[in-house]
């Protein structure tokens, strides 16, 4: 007797669902986003699923979904998810579900903050206003925020104003931090939170500016395991080997192509910092004509870089010309994922103008990282110090799940070709 093999059909909607909703970006929290926009990006995704899980179904009749069941699948899973993300927009939206946050000290730290929420607007959060010792005409307050007391009068100003979170944005503490009153507050159960806690907690990143060596040291997180290191490693080599398995043809078309094109090597090799400074050659499938570097030395590639070939700039939007760096994970140089190793001079270059930088090579450097897929690609050392916020985030937080959420994220990379260069 036959039977409908339901739970291998429900997993593969689940499972695809899951998987396509994250590369769809449906997940993302985008302040740009309206209901108009999320209900179109969510229809996109579900379009998608529908091919997605017809191909499957061909391809093994066994989980194959029958055309109303399916249908019906699909309509149901849009209803649920759109309801969801309409409901929680609206709730993020709704004053009374926000963070209502007391920033403690007018300093251009708070002005940094507030210039981060507005351009997130302001979703899930909102600001009361300053605590502080020095008067309004002193101050160059950010968007009309008001000083509402001062430190002295933080409990009653906290209370006052309902304030569920202080954010302690004083630049300088020594001698002047307010301990006692801060105390107070934490006792009667409101939330205080060192503003490097609060803006890695609000951008997913940790902002070098004004940071202490100290927070650094005492804050949670920058432990490896030696099962996730392990773990980690395991994970590499099996994805390194199944790449060059299943992507040898493709490897094999683009190494013709770069040779055809312009003379020189189809591989191109560079020097780069790896963990603890070491220094391994790279590889890449060459995207410049040959001896690029020969007059200008090591450049930061640009907008419109002439030196790179038409089969370069594909390689380079599709992120293909970094295939080859399969074989320095198999090497151990590289992780399929860590923060991107730079080259020997722009490292000693940027270890002088930017705090912090050396720390990135405290791990394994990999083929993508939290920067990549979370901030454009950037030529300047403003760029290079954004995008260390972001290195130093994930080597505080490492570990195997937020590896998979980069994985994930990388792929929406590819597809889409944000930050290509």
């Amino acid at each position: 007797m036959g039977y409908d093999p339901f739970l291998p059909k429900f997993l593969a909607f689940v499972g695809f669902g899951s998987i396509v909703l994250f590369v769809g970006g449906a997940y993302d929290v985008s302040p740009q986003q309206g209901r108009k926009e999320i209900v179109i990006h969510l229809m996109g995704c579900f379009a998608s699923l529908l091919l997605l899980l017809s191909a499957t179904g061909f391809a093994f009749p066994y989980i194959g979904w029958g055309r109303l069941a399916l249908v019906l699948a699909l309509a149901l899973g849009f209803l649920a998810v759109t309801t969801i993300r309409l409901f929680t927009l609206k709730l993020w939206d709704s004053p009374r579900f926000r963070e209502r946050l007391l920033l403690l000290g007018a300093t251009p730290l708070a002005d940094r903050l507030i210039e981060t929420l507005s351009t997130m607007r302001y979703r899930g959060h909102e600001v009361l206003g300053y605590v502080d010792d020095r008067s309004e005409t002193d101050l160059c307050l950010n968007d009309g925020y008001q000083v509402l007391g001062r430190v002295s009068e933080l409990g009653r100003v906290a209370v006052e104003h309902r304030a569920e979170t202080i954010v302690v944005t004083l630049s300088e503490r020594r001698g002047i931090f307010p301990l006692a009153p801060v105390l107070d507050c934490k006792l009667r159960g409101i939330r205080v939170e060192d503003w490097p806690s609060f803006y890695e907690r609000l951008t997913g990143r940790i902002g070098i500016e004004n940071l202490r060596p100290s927070w650094l040291i005492f804050s949670d997180g920058f432990h490896r395991a030696s099962m996730t290191r392990t773990v980690k490693r395991v994970m590499d080599v099996g994805l390194a080997l199944g790449f060059l398995v299943l992507g040898l043809p493709l490897f094999v078309a683009i190494a013709v192509a770069v040779k055809l094109e312009s003379r020189g090597s189809i591989f191109f090799r560079q020097d780069r910092v790896g963990q603890g400074g070491k220094v391994f050659g790279l590889l890449k499938f060459r995207t410049m004509y040959d001896g690029a570097e020969r007059q200008t030395g090591p450049v930061w590639a640009t907008p419109d870089d002439p030196r790179v070939t038409r089969v370069g700039r594909v390689l380079r939007r599709s992120r293909l010309d970094e295939f080859p760096q399969i074989v320095n994970v198999l090497r151990g140089d590289l992780s399929f994922v860590g923060p991107r190793p730079e080259r020997p001079s722009f490292v000693a270059m940027l270890h002088e103008r930017v705090p912090y930088y050396l720390q990135r090579v405290s791990v394994k450097p990999g083929i993508t990282g939290w920067a990549q897929v979370r901030y454009p690609y950037g030529a300047t050392v403003e760029d290079a110090a954004q995008k260390l916020e972001y290195d130093l985030y994930y080597v505080k937080n490492m570990s195997i799940f937020l590896d998979l959420v980069i994985l994930l994220s990388t792929v929406q990379v590819v597809l889409f070709g944000r930050g290509a260069r």
